[in-house]
């Protein structure tokens, strides 16, 4: 169990890239289900309000993002002798993140979607890492955790006193609340969903609701703040951690009574909930990798870690050609690639044994481990893809 790893590189931090290799992993399993019709719920997004295990996996790598921005811009500032020579680093990268997000839409138009969604996962991180990469640069911690608090409080404000057009009273329901209002004004038949009867849209990736990412990632770069601190030990950073994580979980279950846990959304009771379960998660990984040195299990992880936007754009384009390629198995009959795979080699002999759930779970593990391997490969030849 004491394995050593190959050290992290000077300016990074070992549990924070097995962390990130995690949150990827469970990202693939949870967006390449065999059969949405047979999605265990941890495995499945909550429907609206409510928090599943699925529900942590965006605000972890955004959480993540944020805590490794404290580490990498330390290491450029040495770089390039200043901030100003790292803007145009963050200028590049917000556009390469912002691009690839779009190129998945347009794989996802011409796959299956009937029409092209603009925001997307890739591009609200984009959006986050642009604007908060500002603010840990020209920004100190105090600073950072005004600006962190000072997002999620005016989100709170339009949220509870801001009613969209032609509803009688601020709402948090699907299609009527200010944001879905505003995504549909801005950004119409470029949102993610479309509900005939109210003529609105909805986005999980929308304007608005990008003030509660904001909150996410700069939470986990004042959780980067706290890990970079050299007068501390790794047993007091962890524990620090650790009890930290305990406190904002119960202050999101608090807080849910009054606006509740919502992803679609992005609520600030979701953020606070969010960061604090990263926290807890984070310290799991410190304590076991930082303080009791047991790093074998890890590397999986370490792999994805090392290569997390390569591995989950790769996997991303990689499902979507699949579903999008059509077979002809008749005259006028066609399957697509995906179901005539899943049909198959999956379910043609698992329901038998293990049931449909586990048949559906499988196809995403398929992924989870095909990239594992694709990482383990570029991490061998000590290919780093960066953007």
């Amino acid at each position: 169990m004491a394995e050593t790893l190959q050290p992290a590189k000077p300016g990074r931090l070992m549990s924070l890239d097995v962390f990130r290799g995690l949150t990827i992993a469970a990202m693939l399993l949870v967006n390449n289900a065999g059969d949405w019709s047979h999605v265990w719920e941890p495995l499945g997004h909550a429907d609206w309000h409510g928090c599943t295990a699925t529900d942590l996996i965006f605000p972890f790598f955004l959480f993540i993002m944020g805590a490794a921005m404290q580490f990498s811009f330390a290491g450029r500032l040495s770089k390039s002798g200043g901030q100003g020579g790292v803007i145009g680093q963050i200028i590049r990268r917000t556009v390469i993140l912002f691009a690839l997000g779009v190129i998945l839409n347009c794989f996802s138009w011409w796959s299956y979607a009937n029409h092209f969604r603009l925001y997307g996962v890739l591009q609200r991180i984009a959006i986050c890492y642009f604007v908060c990469s500002f603010i840990m640069l020209y920004g100190s911690t105090q600073a950072q955790i005004i600006w962190c608090v000072g997002f999620l409080a005016v989100y709170y404000i339009i949220m509870k006193f801001v009613r969209a057009p032609g509803q009688p009273a601020p709402s948090l329901e699907p299609f009527k609340s200010i944001m879905d209002y505003v995504d549909s004004k801005l950004f119409k038949g470029w949102n993610y969903q479309y509900d005939a009867d109210l003529n609105m849209w909805h986005d999980p990736e929308g304007l608005i609701s990008t003030l509660g990412a904001f909150g996410s990632t700069l939470a986990g770069g004042i959780c980067g703040w706290w890990l970079r601190k050299k007068e501390k030990s790794t047993v007091e950073k962890t524990a620090g951690i650790l009890a930290v994580g305990v406190l904002l979980i119960i202050a999101g279950k608090l807080m849910k009574h009054d606006i509740p846990l919502n992803k679609h959304l992005w609520t600030p009771s979701y953020v606070v909930y969010t960061s604090g379960a990263a926290l807890l998660c984070l310290g799991a990984c410190c304590w076991l990798i930082d303080v009791k040195g047991w790093r074998t299990w890890a590397k999986p992880f370490m792999y994805y870690g090392m290569n997390a936007i390569a591995s989950y754009f790769g996997a991303s384009a990689m499902a979507i050609i699949i579903a999008g390629i059509k077979l002809q198995i008749g005259a006028d009959e066609f399957i697509r690639l995906k179901g005539f795979i899943y049909n198959n080699f999956y379910k043609s002999w698992i329901p038998n044994v293990a049931g449909e759930y586990v048949c559906s779970a499988a196809y995403g593990a398929t992924f989870v481990l095909i990239w594992c391997v694709v990482a383990w490969l570029l991490y061998r030849k000590k290919i780093f893809i960066k953007v």
